[in-house]
């Protein structure tokens, strides 16, 4: 069974938002609070605020926040001209990319709906979700905000990511409401809220197999309305492997080969569409395009990518097509590369690390990557690769350089004592977030481990019914099996004017990928799966005796026609 059935894991992953955590508290109590306790002073004169503008207008940031921090130590705090230094120092804090201390300053302008100040600041919230996409603060601000404040402009934009933040919170109807008003004309955010709404279609609580369909092929649809821009392509390539997983999970399988096999050639999905097309070419019982998927899998440019199931999918067509021997020397090739490696993966998750010294672990493995194996590095990049955790750890680098910047504005601003406590507090933020990194690395890289130690007991199954198999103990389940690999078709290309069959004499040319057939016959006797199974009427696998394996040049696998039983694009 192929690991990507559980559609809601497979198809959620790339859309989650940063979970609620430690640090989005710790950052909400720092927002409460004001910068410095205000010291009972004569109001500060709007001619000081202008002056401060004056200053930010011509990017001198440091002079501008040591004029304001001035202001702020001495107006009351119930002065109507601290709010607005509040402002123009969020303002200096965003020029010096200080985002998380920007949103704290904002924060601070305590004004009603109806003030224009409460515009303002809700308007540069939306520019600091646009610098650190995914800050939870700052979607939370969004979503209080009343829809009117916001610029027309602006509209469809703050729509996808209050659909997405509703969706990350588990508030599913409150995603789709938000989601569904953004049209084609909103170009790419159309593309990206379709692409969500048919996620959240797919979830348990919200499972609408058709709507999900039409959500995805809605993304398709959009190259017939508006055309094909350059950031279309991707899109294109994520609502067909969306397609592929839906109809495969359907048991609609000669569906999901179509839109699988459409993904683009080269791309970072198209690996991994590969590898589901195999699974569903099994599922048809179309083992030579399955050998075929796994022999590009296998070739030398992919030596960086992880597929271990890829090798136990192998081992399980030769043994159920009674090729007993090549299956033992697949089985062992299989356990000798990845037996060791579960032992070094659990060495490096072993120990007492806590969250933080785990992310400080993995940060040093970055910098030296001459200390892990080559196969080792392979799992880690999978591993790491998680959408969700790249967004924990862009948040992480994203604390880095503010901390640093706030250590810069620390050593350049007569406002010392503001410096420093923005500083400190961003220390203490900054903390939590690698702290979440960390664990979140962890745990990512335990279910690896679970997955490949399942794979591994799998490939020794089949190695041990292999072993019985060679002494004629056979199960009936497992002759069921093999009869039913028996019946598998094959249908050997055909030269024309795009194509000729080349015999691979093995080595592997970049235009041949995804092209490679293999005619394996079975070898499967009375013996083994009873003559009832092998009688006259059982179509044959493979036009010739033994294996070939074949490679078509140029585009290679079969494109298919259009998708007419389910609606077409």
């Amino acid at each position: 069974m192929p690991t990507f059935l559980n559609l809601n894991l497979v198809l959620t992953r790339a859309s989650r938002t940063l979970r609620r955590g430690l640090a989005m508290a710790l950052l909400l109590t720092l927002s409460a609070a004001p910068l410095l306790a205000a010291r009972p002073a004569a109001a500060a004169t709007a001619g000081d605020i202008e002056a401060a503008k004056s200053l930010v207008e011509d990017e001198k940031y440091y002079d501008a926040f040591s004029k304001l921090e001035d202001i702020l130590n001495t107006v009351s705090p119930d002065d109507p001209a601290r709010n607005a230094a509040q402002l123009v120092q969020g303002r200096v804090l965003m020029g010096l990319s200080l985002y998380q201390s920007a949103l704290r300053s904002f924060d601070a302008v305590t004004v009603s709906a109806e003030h224009p100040f409460y515009k303002e600041k809700i308007k540069y919230f939306l520019q600091i979700q646009r610098a650190v996409p995914g800050d939870l603060a700052t979607l939370e601000r969004l979503a209080d905000a009343p829809e009117t404040v916001h610029n027309q402009d602006d509209l469809d934009e703050v729509h996808f990511l209050l659909g997405r933040y509703y969706y990350g919170v588990g508030e599913y109807d409150k995603a789709i409401a938000k989601l569904q008003v953004i049209k084609p004309a909103a170009h790419e955010f159309y593309l990206k809220a379709r692409h969500l709404t048919g996620v959240i279609y797919t979830l348990p609580k919200m499972m609408k197999y058709d709507m999900a369909v039409e959500s995805f092929k809605d993304v398709l649809r959009f190259e017939e309305i508006v055309g094909a821009p350059s950031y279309f392509a991707q899109y294109r390539d994520m609502a067909n492997m969306s397609l592929g997983r839906l109809f495969y999970s359907a048991r609609q399988f000669e569906a999901a080969g179509r839109y699988y096999d459409r993904v683009t050639e080269g791309t970072s999905a198209w690996l991994d569409s590969l590898f589901e097309l195999g699974w569903t070419y099994f599922q048809i019982g179309r083992i030579d395009r399955v050998l075929g998927e796994l022999h590009t899998l296998n070739s030398p440019f992919f030596e960086d990518r992880y597929y271990p199931e890829a090798r136990v999918l192998e081992a399980l067509i030769l043994f159920r097509t009674c090729r007993f021997s090549e299956t033992l020397v697949t089985v062992q090739k299989f356990l000798r590369d990845y037996k060791p490696l579960k032992k070094e993966l659990d060495a490096q998750l072993s120990g007492q690390r806590t969250d933080a010294e785990f992310y400080d672990y993995l940060f040093s493995l970055s910098r030296d990557k001459k200390s892990l194996s080559v196969q080792l590095r392979r799992i880690f990049n999978v591993a790491l690769s998680d959408k969700r955790l790249q967004r924990s750890f862009g948040a992480v680098v994203q604390a880095n350089d503010e901390y640093a910047g706030l250590e810069k504005l620390e050593r350049n601003t007569k406002a010392t004592a503001a410096a420093t406590q923005l500083r400190e507090d961003m220390g203490r933020v900054r903390a939590v977030m690698i702290a979440e990194a960390g664990g979140l690395a962890r745990q990512r890289l335990t279910r690896v481990r679970e997955d490949l130690t399942e794979i591994i007991r799998q490939g020794l199954r089949i190695k041990y019914e292999s072993l019985k198999a060679r002494r004629g103990s056979i199960s009936d389940t497992v002759r069921a099996d093999m009869a039913e690999t028996a019946k598998a078709t094959t249908e050997p290309r055909q030269e024309d004017v795009e194509h000729i069959v080349w015999p691979f004499d093995g080595s592997y040319w970049r235009d041949e990928l995804g092209g490679y057939t293999y005619e394996a016959q079975s070898k499967c006797t009375a013996k083994e799966i009873g003559r009832a199974a092998i009688g006259a009427d059982a179509p044959k696998v493979g036009g010739k005796g033994g294996t070939k394996l074949d490679k078509a040049g140029a585009s290679g696998a079969d494109k298919g026609d259009g998708d007419k039983s389910e609606g077409g694009k």
